[in-house]
């Protein structure tokens, strides 16, 4: 393989890659529709055209017949004058010769008229089955339409979840998160560690107190209380001179 060969491939696939990177699949149907609408439009105008055109041929085609027919009456006005003596016959004859060929070229006219109409007729007929087909055609591209923008959305929201669920470090974040429990659990372990080395560094008494609740455990209320109740117990002096009762 030549090295032209190669970079018209290199090239024809980078176009390729470019023309599908373009077809954005809603924006293609919409314009699939867009261009089914105006061939539409086009056929229905052309159908029109050729209706009238085939219209304005019967009208000519019914004149040329009527003059037909106008022309033979006179000829056969001619050939009574001429059979009842009320015309020459020699010019009569002239006379009915050329009028008989005026009733011969009408009735040329007129089906050379009616051809026209005939085939107009039968393309207006062809016409009328393509324009229901493009019709038909429409409707289904607009159902499609419809579908391929519901998919296309789904699929465009779907796309950027998954490719920002797949940006996302999932086992990072779970080792993280387990380096931090580890953390919390030594930082358990040392509080308990110092705890245990406060209860070794107390003295003797200490100890002996914190094992009997003595020490910390009374308040200043239950000094206040404790006087109180002695208070209370003691039997109140009178001053009567005696200082007894």
């Amino acid at each position: 393989m030549s090295i032209f060969d190669r970079l018209f491939r290199i090239g024809k696939a980078e176009a390729n890659a470019a023309v599908d990177k373009l077809e954005d699949p809603s924006k293609m149907a919409d314009q699939i529709l867009r261009e089914l609408r105006a061939n539409y439009q086009q056929a229905i105008q052309g159908e029109a055209e050729i209706k009238a055109l085939a219209l304005s041929h019967r009208a000519s085609e019914l004149q040329a017949r009527n003059k037909a027919e106008e022309w033979e009456n006179k000829t056969n006005g001619l050939l009574d004058r001429i059979e009842s003596k009320q015309l020459d016959e020699a010019q009569g004859n002239d006379l009915a010769i050329k009028a008989a060929q005026a009733h011969a070229d009408a009735l040329k006219e007129a089906e050379q008229y009616k051809g026209m109409a005939e085939k107009e007729e039968s393309a207006v007929s062809v016409m009328d089955l393509k324009i229901k087909q493009i019709k038909d055609q429409i409707e289904e591209t607009e159902n499609r339409a419809k579908m391929i923008q519901s998919r296309a959305k789904t699929a465009e929201v779907s796309e950027k979840i998954n490719k920002t669920l797949s940006n996302v470090d999932t086992d990072g974040l779970m080792q993280t998160l387990n380096r931090m429990d580890e953390r919390a659990s030594a930082q358990e372990f040392r509080a308990a560690a110092y705890a245990q080395i406060e209860d070794s560094t107390l003295s003797t008494e200490q100890e002996i107190n914190k094992a009997l609740g003595a020490g910390g455990s009374s308040t200043a209320l239950d000094a206040i209380k404790a006087k109180r109740l002695q208070q209370a117990n003691t039997p109140k002096l009178l001053n009567n001179g005696n200082g007894f009762n």
